[in-house]
């Protein structure tokens, strides 16, 4: 699981910059006011989002590129190039079956969509953490 959370980071949007720079600007504001409770939670669902669509999507992304690599005579990557290299292979498979390229196509086809929704959830929790650093900056001074 180790493997695969840094795996995940590598891929993911890194909050990291952004949590230091709500907190520096949180020591400032009112902690019990209406807009930092907001922002607070609005942080926390950006957080959480992130990471439960990381392990979650990383998963299914990660056994379906798999899944189509073996179809095809290939051993399995690491994350961060296992979707370019599954490409690659389909353009010019190991093997000349075609009913295991048929396959890996298949799973390069939905593999595409997966991609897609990782993508979306990644931008709307970056979304959420804007959203978040905006609340915040808007709540009053201590």
């Amino acid at each position: 699981m180790t493997v695969l959370a840094c795996a995940a980071s590598a891929w993911a949007h890194d909050f990291s910059g952004d949590i230091t720079k709500f907190q520096a600007i949180a020591a400032t504001k009112k902690p019990d006011s209406q807009q930092a409770l907001a922002a607070k939670l609005a942080l926390e669902r950006a957080q959480g989002e992130m990471e439960q669509s990381d392990v979650k999507m990383v998963l299914r992304i990660r056994s379906m590129t798999n899944a189509g690599l073996r179809a095809i005579g290939e051993q399995p990557a690491f994350l961060t190039s296992e979707y370019k290299r599954l490409e690659a292979a389909l353009a010019n498979p190991k093997t000349n079956d075609p009913a295991k390229i048929a396959a890996a196509k298949e799973t390069f086809a939905r593999l595409s969509v997966e991609m897609k929704v990782y993508t979306d959830l990644e931008n709307m929790a970056v979304d959420q953490m804007k959203q978040a650093l905006q609340l915040i900056e808007s709540a009053p001074a201590n």
